[in-house]
């Protein structure tokens, strides 16, 4: 049997990053993350075989060891010992990668919790929704989350993940810059900066309750051209110019928030209608240098 699945990104519409507590080695955070209609392709297939068994290729063979799928898939089988009249499988996946490293769209946890949702069904469900959700953690900080099916506000290291209602329909408008973040770097300097500033100085200036408020009424904040939605705004250096031109562009053509993604580099305008994200989509592909422009629905 074969299967091809489309896999999912998100953007952080608020992310709060929090100093890291005591003796350990991560940050907390507090984060909205919206599912994105945008990601990488799985291409699987599958037989059934008296003994489980997992192959895992790419378009990208450089990302194939290590990868978040075959994460998911060792993560899966260690909690999923086999059982009589539970069925197993030889399955072969090729990840057909689309979306760029270094962007904080979350697209190989994406893949990972895609792959996790995916494995459950095959073996028919043997796992609830609690349990999956403590599997993904083992993946990865954001897996958690791709696990569910809508808008979550994301705590801890990704662990707590609390459902929210749908908002009204919704598309976005994401534009790669010409950079890329990588964030460990970018953890690095949020660490500096709140060493030398405190940590009011890269927190949002602009609150969750806000941000909800505003895509539930599709309504823009007040004075968002000066509203800091991201604590990894913070982080940017030199490209910051850039990324402040392209978010003022995105307000400005209507968007009702516009930031940055995660630790970066993408930058997000939520319209409330597709032919104003598309507008916009085209308007930054004539004025600035950016990799690529997409635009597509929140689910």
């Amino acid at each position: 049997m074969r299967l091809t699945v489309e896999t999912r990104t998100k953007i952080n519409a608020w992310l709060r990053v929090l100093p890291k507590e005591k003796g350990s080695t991560l940050h907390g955070l507090e984060s909205l993350f919206l599912p994105i209609a945008l990601g990488d392709r799985l291409i699987v297939d599958t037989s059934l075989s008296e003994t489980p068994g997992f192959l895992l290729s790419s378009n990208r063979p450089d990302l194939v060891p290590g990868n978040t799928v075959q994460q998911a898939w060792n993560a899966f089988v260690d909690s999923c010992p086999p059982a009589p009249g539970r069925p197993s499988f030889q399955i072969e996946v090729h990840l057909d990668k689309r979306i760029p490293e270094q962007t904080g769209l979350g697209a190989g946890s994406g893949d990972a919790g895609t792959m996790l949702l995916l494995l459950n069904q095959l073996h028919g469900f043997p796992f609830n929704r609690s349990q999956l959700h403590a599997i993904a953690c083992q993946v990865g900080s954001d897996v958690p989350f791709f696990v569910e099916s809508g808008p979550c506000i994301v705590r801890g290291t990704g662990d707590q993940v609390e459902t929210l209602p749908r908002f009204p329909h919704l598309s976005c408008c994401i534009t790669l810059p010409g950079f890329r973040v990588d964030t460990r770097n970018a953890y690095g300097l949020l660490d500096s900066a709140m060493a030398d500033k405190g940590t009011s100085a890269v927190d949002p200036s602009a609150s969750l309750e806000s941000v909800l408020e505003a895509l539930r009424k599709l309504e823009p904040l007040p004075s968002s051209g000066a509203s800091r939605l991201n604590s990894f705004e913070a982080t940017l250096g030199d490209n910051t110019v850039s990324f402040l031109s392209i978010r003022s562009m995105l307000l400005a053509s209507g968007a009702v928030l516009a930031g940055l993604s995660g630790s970066g580099s993408a930058v997000f305008g939520i319209y409330a209608e597709r032919a104003a994200a598309e507008a916009a989509a085209l308007e930054v592909q004539q004025r600035f240098s950016v990799a690529w422009t997409i635009v597509a629905e929140i689910l």
